[in-house]
């Protein structure tokens, strides 16, 4: 029903004859091996972001962000329209980006909930990001095939207010 409807393309994934050792999902690579599955996201957002913050010559940086340091009687001026408006435009691409990466998903999450009111220091935390992205445009996860585990491992953390501008607490878990 599909077929008669839409385009449709049909891909398998594994070591058959007639499969796919890789596959593309909305511009996501998933790539079969006999040892594990990669997952990569889709890097041209995190190139699209470099861009759009003008970083293209800048240096990289070697983590995605750093604590903050917020004295609130010296946030800075308000982002004016236009930049508010490309704050908004790259956070968002960010969003998207950190449901594959992990490793940005943190710093991503508290650029989201400046969008509301932007400041300059937001714009220095994106940019820290974006230079991060410089140097770090690929990120693969690697899932290894498992041999029926006997125990599960759960770590898990929380940075009880952690935000010095909300005192709102972040919990993660792995």
């Amino acid at each position: 029903a599909m077929n008669e409807e839409w385009e449709v393309k049909f891909k398998v994934l594994g070591p058959g004859k007639g499969e796919s050792e890789e596959v593309r999902i909305l511009n996501r690579l998933v790539r079969w091996t006999t040892k594990w599955l990669e997952y990569e996201a889709d890097q041209r957002h995190a190139e699209i972001s470099i861009r759009m913050l003008d970083l293209e010559e800048c240096k990289g940086v070697g983590t995605p962000g750093v604590q903050e340091k917020i004295d609130p009687e010296k946030e800075g001026d308000d982002l004016d329209g236009e930049q508010m408006s490309k704050f908004r435009a790259i956070v968002a691409r960010g969003n998207y980006l950190a449901q594959d990466r992990s490793d940005i998903q943190y710093p991503v999450k508290e650029l989201c909930r400046r969008q509301a009111q932007a400041t300059d220091q937001d714009w220095t935390a994106l940019k820290r990001l974006g230079r991060y992205l410089k140097d770090h445009t690929r990120a693969v996860t690697r899932y290894d095939y498992q041999v029926r585990p006997t125990t599960v491992d759960v770590l898990s953390d929380t940075d009880f207010a952690g935000c010095r501008r909300t005192r709102k607490s972040t919990s993660g878990g792995l």
